[in-house]
C-alpha cells in the first residue's frame, strides 16, 4: 500500500515511498489500534486510550484481535519464546486496566493483577516475573509480580510519574520520568538517570540489537549509543513519531508516524537505507506500539542481595565536587531530606564532607530521598531537583553528585573510609 494524501508533493519527490521495494519481508507483529491516542496522558493520571483500544496480531496471513471479548486492550509484549502475550486490558469499559497474559496462538486470557487502580505497560523479566506501571491518584509506581506470597513488590519510592519502557540486555528496567530516561534493577536498587545530561523531553525508549536505545525527543526520534555520552539524532522522515519503534533487522523498523497533531498515527515499515516507507495499516485510527513476533534472547538475570529486615541503606560518595556543571565553591557539608505521608519535606540530618569531597551516610530505605551540598557558611552550593530512593541493605557508591553513569572513579581511597568505616546516620526520626 502506497502512502497517499499525507505528504506534500515536494517531500514525495525527495523520498522514495514504495511497497516492498528495497524493504525486507515484514514478519507478524502486534500493535494497538485506538480511535484516540494521547501518549502523555499518563503523566496526569489520565487514560492514554480514552475511547478504547484493541491489541491486534497482524501479518501476511493473519489479522485478529488478541482479546476479542475485552472492552479495551493495549501495551502488547511477547514472551522471550514468542509463545505468549503480556498486555494491559479492561474486561469492561468501567473496570481498571489490569495485566493479562494470553497464548499467542489464541485462547482465554488470564488475569495477572487485581489492583484497585490502573496497571499498564507490562514487560517480561528473564526470571519468569513481570514488571509494570501502576497508576495512582497523584503519581505512578513500578511494581514486579508475582512473588511467593502472591503480592507484587514495589520498586519505586519517590513522588512523581514514571512509566516502564523496556528491559535492557543487562537486566535493568528502563523507564521514563519527569521527561527523561532512567534505569533501575528488578529489586528496586541502583536507580539512576540513563545519561544525566538533562536534554530535551524524552519518552518511549527501547533498546535495539546494536545496544543503542531509541526514543522520542521532542517530535523526533533520537538515540543513545555506548560510544556517545549525549543523544544522537535519527535521520527520520519529516513526520512526528509515536514511540516505541520495533526493530525487524538493523536499519529496518516498524514505526508509527503522522504529519500533524490532528491526524492519526499510521504504522509504517521504514527501511533506513534509501529511506523507504511502506504503510502497513489501512484504517483511519491510530496504529501504535508495534512489537515483532519473534523469539528474543532473554536479558541477564539480576541476583538481588537485599535484606528485607534491614530498614536503611548506605550511600558512599567518592567526591561530591565532581559534577558535569563545575562546583567551584568549597563543599563542607551534605544534608539529606525525605518526605512524610502528607508530602512535607523533612530533614534527616547532615554530615561532614571530607577534604577530598567524600562522604558516607546511612539513610532510610524505601523512602523518598534528596541531597544538597553546603559550603562553610551553610549556604547551599548544589541541590538535587528530583527525589531518589534506596532499598533495604542497599550499598551504593556514586562518583559525584551530578555525574553521568559513564564517569569512572579516580583510583584512590576516599578519605572518609580512611577515617571511619561506619556511615554517618542521617535517619531523622526512626524510619
Amino acid at each position: 500500500m502506497l502512502l497517499k494524501g499525507i505528504l506534500p508533493a515536494c517531500i514525495l519527490a525527495a523520498m522514495i515511498w514504495a511497497a516492498g521495494t528495497g524493504a525486507p519481508a515484514t514478519p507478524d507483529y502486534l500493535y494497538t489500534a485506538a480511535p484516540k491516542y494521547d501518549p502523555q496522558a499518563w503523566t496526569e493520571g489520565r487514560d492514554r486510550f480514552p475511547r478504547g483500544a484493541t491489541l491486534m496480531l497482524a501479518g501476511s496471513h493473519t489479522r485478529r484481535k488478541i482479546a476479542p471479548e475485552f472492552a479495551a486492550s493495549a501495551d502488547g509484549v511477547l514472551s522471550y519464546d514468542a509463545l505468549r502475550v503480556l498486555f494491559a486490558g479492561k474486561r469492561s469499559a468501567s473496570s481498571h486496566w489490569q495485566i493479562w497474559e494470553a497464548p499467542l496462538a489464541g485462547g482465554q486470557p488470564k488475569a495477572l493483577t487485581q489492583a484497585d487502580s490502573d496497571c499498564i505497560r507490562p514487560l517480561y523479566l528473564p526470571d519468569g516475573r513481570f514488571v509494570y506501571t501502576r497508576l495512582q491518584e497523584n503519581g505512578s509506581d513500578i511494581e514486579v509480580a508475582p512473588l511467593e506470597n502472591g503480592k507484587p513488590m514495589r520498586l519505586s519510592f519517590a513522588p512523581g510519574w514514571r512509566l516502564t519502557n523496556d528491559i535492557l540486555r543487562d537486566g535493568r528496567i528502563l523507564f521514563e520520568s519527569s521527561g527523561d530516561l532512567f534505569t533501575v534493577y528488578p529489586d528496586g536498587t541502583g536507580v539512576e538517570s540513563l545519561r544525566c545530561d538533562h536534554g530535551p523531553k524524552r519518552s518511549g525508549a527501547l533498546q535495539v540489537a546494536s545496544g543503542d536505545v531509541i526514543f522520542k525527543a521532542g517530535d523526533r526520534l533520537a538515540r543513545f549509543t555506548s560510544a556517545r555520552a549525549q543523544q544522537v539524532e535519527v535521520e527520520q522522515p519529516p513526520l512526528e513519531a509515536a514511540p516505541p519503534i520495533a526493530e525487524i533487522a538493523a536499519g529496518s523498523w516498524l514505526v508509527s508516524l503522522r504529519q500533524k497533531s490532528s491526524a492519526p498515527f499510521r504504522l509504517f515499515l521504514w527501511t533506513q537505507a534509501g529511506n523507504h516507507l511502506t504503510q502497513l495499516d489501512d484504517g483511519n485510527i491510530n496504529a501504535v506500539e508495534p512489537a515483532i513476533v519473534q523469539p528474543r534472547t532473554p536479558p541477564r538475570q539480576f541476583p538481588s542481595g537485599l535484606v528485607e529486615t534491614r530498614k536503611t541503606g548506605n550511600l558512599l560518595c567518592l567526591n561530591a565536587r565532581t559534577s558535569k556543571p563545575p562546583i567551584t565553591a568549597e563543599v563542607r557539608t551534605v544534608r539529606a531530606y525525605t518526605r512524610d505521608a502528607f508530602g512535607e519535606t523533612l530533614l534527616l540530618g547532615q554530615a561532614p564532607v571530607e577534604h577530598d569531597g567524600s562522604f558516607y551516610i546511612e539513610v532510610p530505605a524505601d523512602h523518598p530521598l534528596r541531597i544538597e551540598l553546603l559550603d562553610a557558611s551553610g549556604s547551599v552550593v548544589r541541590a538535587e531537583r528530583e527525589w531518589f530512593w534506596m532499598r533495604p541493605s542497599e550499598q551504593r557508591i556514586c562518583v559525584g553528585c551530578h555525574t553521568p553513569p559513564e564517569r569512572a572513579p579516580e583510583n584512590q581511597a576516599p578519605e572518609v573510609l580512611l577515617r571511619t568505616t561506619k556511615p554517618e546516620k542521617l535517619l531523622g526520626q526512626k524510619p
